[in-house]
């Protein structure tokens, strides 16, 4: 009978180079705290009670925060496709965010300019996809920095 051979208990180096993994970790990291930023903003301009004017200054806020989360996830898919080639999950889950976020915008526009109320349901539950999937990106880039 052989004895069991011990494994040996360093960490072998992530194949993914350090300084990409960071910018990657970065920009979702932004990313998840402008869709953060944007849900506590989701609730105050249809608050009733409200001036009109606080109702179109909460409006705007809230439309304004969705640019920096767009190009904050198109940053991280462009960074996840050309320089993370081995952590090809994250870049789609990246783009996925991305592409989700425009989605969010255009449906904010249609309720906001063209006055389509009853695309608030929709706009609604993609809120939800897109926490979902910026979390979900969050927690795979923590385990990618981990290595």
């Amino acid at each position: 009978m052989t004895a069991p051979t011990a494994r040996p208990t360093t960490r072998t180096a992530s194949p993914l180079p350090a300084g990409p993994r960071r910018a990657f970790a970065i920009l979702v990291g932004l990313t998840v705290l402008f869709v953060f930023l944007q849900s506590l903003t989701a609730g105050e301009f249809i608050s009733d009670g409200l001036p009109e004017s606080a109702k179109q200054t909460w409006t705007d806020v809230h439309g304004s925060i969705a640019y920096p989360i767009m190009v904050f996830a198109l940053a991280a898919a462009v960074v996840g496709f050309t320089r993370l080639g081995a952590a090809r999950l994250a870049a789609v889950g990246a783009g996925a965010l991305f592409v989700l976020s425009v989605v969010q915008w255009l449906l904010g526009h249609t309720i906001t300019t063209l006055g389509w109320d009853w695309v608030t349901p929709w706009h609604v539950v993609l809120a939800f996809v897109v926490y979902g999937v910026a979390v979900w990106l969050s927690v795979r880039t923590a385990a990618m920095r981990r290595g």
